[in-house]
């Protein structure tokens, strides 16, 4: 029985038909979790996707419970407390010629195209909600399609709009959007709880690349996030270039495992479960160490290279037999 950090402090238990677990968090930072109404007390329950940095609390019958805590990924974020505005972050992670270039590559924006920036916090019209996630969808394909590789995150961007359909009118995401004249051409969306931004997909039209449009939402991001007084960034998961010039630290996503420590049958299941996970964490760390991360970045192109190959063949042979 699992629960998701995120979904459950953004949504609450309305996310799921049957809630197990129920969590928020309170005025001092900390993720307070209790066992949801009639739900068995001698269950194992699982949270996953939590950051290390999250002060947990686990109240009534979850406090006496033994846990297993394990690491599932690693993630990036800025730590924004360190600085005192924007220039003095951006000052921190850029030497002066990469400052340069990014502030030219703005300056050029601006002048060549009737550019624009328009942040979505509140209230937003449903036909706009609409076009921003229908461009967020072409970004992706097209920017995927010149990486040939597939993208995870397409086939969930319908409930991401469902949930930004909600959270949006209560400020609790944000669509950080650039346009050229009436047509969006990168567009940043996050979730914002507390004092953390949950910036997690950056994507922009690839013809307008010369202009570096991803760099110029990241700066848009950090500038807004001072002037809401956030004091944390977090990009999530996934080692890429663009994230390690702007994070300042990285974290580790974790699983926690909470069962009934006199039945041995859920230790060895929680067990089995830390074992599982701490291996593969470990054991991915190792393989990066070695380059073979490379390899899989070849292997997943020979993969996208064949799918659509195998897929253009497939529509030849049905026209051919359309038209015979």
């Amino acid at each position: 029985m699992r629960a998701r950090f995120l979904l459950d402090i953004l949504l609450g238990p309305s996310h799921i038909e049957t809630p197990v677990l129920t969590g928020k968090v309170d005025e001092n930072g900390s993720y307070q979790v209790s066992l949801a109404e009639n739900q068995h007390k001698h269950g194992t329950y699982t949270l996953i996707d939590v950051p290390d940095y999250q002060p947990v609390r686990f109240l009534e019958s979850l406090e006496s419970r033994n846990r297993f805590t394990s690491p599932l990924y690693q993630g990036y974020l800025i730590q924004l407390n360190r600085y005192n505005n924007f220039e003095d972050y951006f000052r921190s992670r850029f030497n002066a010629k990469g400052a340069r270039n990014l502030k030219r590559q703005g300056k050029k924006l601006f002048k060549e195209i009737p550019a624009r920036m328009v942040t979505y916090y509140g209230k937003t019209e449903r036909g706009t909600l609409d076009m921003l996630f229908e461009s967020l969808g072409e970004f992706l394909e097209k920017r995927f399609e010149q990486k040939e590789v597939s993208n995870y995150e397409i086939p969930l961007l319908p409930l991401y709009k469902k949930m930004f359909r909600k959270l949006l009118p209560e400020k609790k995401a944000v669509i950080f959007s650039l346009f050229d004249a009436d047509d969006p051409i990168a567009l940043g969306i996050g979730f914002v709880y507390g004092d953390t931004l949950y910036l997690f997909n950056i994507a922009y039209d690839v013809d307008y690349s010369q202009y570096g449009p991803g760099n110029q939402i990241m700066m848009e991001a950090v500038a807004w996030c001072f002037d809401k007084g956030i004091t944390r960034v977090d990009m999530g998961r996934g080692d890429f270039l663009h994230k390690r010039k702007w994070v300042n630290t990285s974290y580790t996503y974790t699983q926690i495992d909470l069962y009934d420590p006199k039945n041995v049958g859920r230790r060895l299941g929680a067990l089995l479960s830390w074992t599982l996970n701490t291996s593969r964490f470990y054991g991915i760390r190792f393989l990066k160490k070695l380059q073979v991360h490379q390899l899989a970045k070849k292997w997943f192109i020979w993969k996208y290279r064949t799918k659509q190959f195998l897929s253009n063949k497939n529509d030849h042979y049905t026209k051919n037999i359309s038209e015979s």
